[in-house]
């Protein structure tokens, strides 16, 4: 990227990524740091990724930085099951180019890549989770006392430096009697434990989101877009609050792709040519316990979710649109379904050591 990507980056948006910046401290950030240079290495010398490359260093947006970040992880995983890649391929001179091309055999998909931002409050109070959830694990690594509980509200800053006060004078007094305290003060109830304590489940609370209008209105475009490039799939990645904020959230894996699948039908089944569609969250921490599970629905339509190293989960809905996408859905369910094991076959193809080792 250059050695002067960061300050570029800063300059132009106001902050670093956030794998970046948080990355040394975080095991979910390092996780997804770990991923996008990987990534870069298993991908060095595939035909279009130095197109990739060029413009991360140009356009220093984050949507876009997330849209090339997307690229890589399609062509990433899809490299690990044998498919020959292409990014920026067009199919005819003079069409559009997709975003990424898989190829095995005589079977070819395009890909149309792209992430849902959240919107400027979402993003606001995105910044406050992070930057408080980072203030309490520099409490937790300062006095060896693990802290878990509930913030049901985003706090102002003297809330927040107050919370924080009695955080570090309860993790003082849970060293020394060994017993663990409760703050409970606004809208947080959290436990700290004396050293030696194993619950780390820290939880943020949040205002529902009214997101799918945004996400429809990217989807036909996309789909506008990859119908001139040859059509194929849609790999939409929902960073918007979807998976976080919204009753449909709390639902069962399958009730998901249930519903998702009786959204998206009727919508993108009016372009032809688009076979379907694969719609996650990001890769981010898994806050409480998670086991890898997968469901099916009648029309050939999958929900899965796996437990990822560096404590994070993902949850992928691969919906097929046509006849081709009900052919072609198990070919993504293979792709997609073997991620929870990717970084370690990455790491591993390197000479490197497995996560476990690098982050026992």
């Amino acid at each position: 990227m250059g050695a002067d990507w960061l300050e570029r980056y800063w300059d132009v948006s106001g902050h670093v990524p956030y794998e970046v910046n948080l990355g040394s401290a975080h095991v979910s950030a390092l996780g997804n740091l770990l991923d996008f240079a990987l990534r870069f290495a298993v991908l060095d010398g595939v035909c279009g990724v130095g197109k990739i490359q060029r413009e991360m260093r140009k356009d220093m947006r984050d949507d876009r930085r997330r849209h090339c970040a997307l690229q890589l992880e399609v062509g990433a995983l899809a490299a690990r099951k044998g498919y020959a890649l292409a990014f920026e391929d067009c199919f005819q001179p003079g069409a559009p180019p997709s975003d990424v091309v898989l190829r095995i055999g005589r079977q070819a998909l395009r890909v149309e890549t792209f992430s849902i931002m959240p919107d400027k409050r979402s993003q606001e109070t995105d910044r406050f989770w992070q930057r408080i959830s980072l203030r309490i694990k520099r409490i937790e690594w300062q006095h060896d006392t693990p802290i878990a509980g509930t913030i049901s509200e985003q706090l102002d800053d003297e809330e927040s430096a107050e919370l924080l006060r009695l955080l570090d004078k309860a993790a003082e007094q849970a060293v020394s009697t060994n017993e663990a305290n409760l703050v409970s003060w606004r809208q947080a109830e959290l436990l700290v434990q004396p050293p030696g304590g194993t619950d780390y489940g820290l939880q943020f609370g949040a205002e529902e989101s009214d997101s799918w209008p945004r996400i429809v209105s990217k989807l036909r475009q996309k789909a506008r877009q990859a119908q001139a490039s040859g059509g194929g799939w849609l790999r939409a990645e929902l960073l918007d609050g979807t998976w976080a904020f919204t009753p449909w959230a709390q639902a069962g894996l399958r009730t998901k792709i249930d519903e998702m699948a009786r959204q998206v039908l009727p919508l993108l089944s009016q372009f032809p040519g688009i076979s379907g569609v694969i719609l996650s969250n990001g890769l981010g921490l898994a806050q409480g316990n998670f086991v890898g599970e997968s469901a099916q629905t009648s029309g050939d339509s999958y929900g899965l979710r796996r437990v990822l190293p560096a404590v994070r989960v993902r949850e992928t809905m691969i919906v097929a649109v046509s006849e081709a996408g009900r052919q072609q859905a198990r070919t993504w369910v293979d792709i997609y379904g073997a991620e929870a094991s990717w970084l370690d076959w990455a790491l591993d193809r390197l000479g490197l050591p497995a996560w476990s080792e690098i982050r026992p």
